[in-house]
């Protein structure tokens, strides 16, 4: 009898575990990266005048730029070092405007996998971008920030429609004017431990 309820015992313990085993696990996003901050992440290739200013500063941080721009200028890059975003990550850009030589408009591009890619843009009274219109569809984010100080630019990817994806590259674009461009960071609702591959 013993045996039996032994025998019986072993099965109800067996089946509990397997259960438990079988049970997804909930992939885990970092509840903050900082994913540029005075250098670039992983292995990166760059296009454009990739410039790391020597005039500015954002605290103790290198910031990027591509110059006093005429016309529509941008430098962009891709990277081996993935982010993972889903739908209740937001992305922070912070962003210093020249005031001696205010843009007509910004703009960033994100590179999502699958080669996908997400434009926004924010501009002064005068359309900056109508131009590419034909080309990208681009969000309309609002006027050009406050020149002369740093800025973080917040955007929720379920307003722009993200859901599941990963995070390759990004793309700073100027309109004749220039801007410095500081950390970005990623934070996720979700915390736990840096998720990167």
């Amino acid at each position: 009898m013993r045996f039996i309820v032994f025998i019986f015992i072993f099965i109800v313990c067996s089946l509990f575990t397997m259960a438990i085993a079988e049970e997804p696990v909930p992939e885990i996003f970092p509840a903050a990266i900082t994913w540029i901050s005075g250098e670039l992440p992983g292995n990166s290739s760059i296009e454009g005048d990739w410039i790391w200013s020597e005039e500015i500063t954002q605290g103790e941080v290198k910031v990027h730029e591509e110059g006093i721009t005429k016309g529509i200028e941008s430098h962009l890059f891709r990277t081996d070092f993935l982010v993972k975003l889903n739908q209740d990550s937001k992305v922070i850009q912070y962003v210093n405007v020249d005031p001696e030589n205010m843009p007509l408009g910004i703009m960033l591009k994100f590179f999502l996998g699958s080669d996908k890619e997400v434009s926004l843009y924010w501009e002064g009274k005068e359309e900056a971008f109508v131009e590419l219109d034909e080309y990208i569809t681009a969000w309309y984010m609002g006027f050009i920030p406050e020149p002369g100080r740093w800025i973080g630019l917040e955007f929720n990817c379920k307003e722009l429609d993200i859901k599941d994806a990963e995070l390759v590259g990004m793309e700073f674009i100027v309109n004749s004017g220039r801007a410095w461009w500081g950390e970005t960071v990623i934070i996720n609702q979700d915390s736990g431990q840096p998720l990167e591959d």
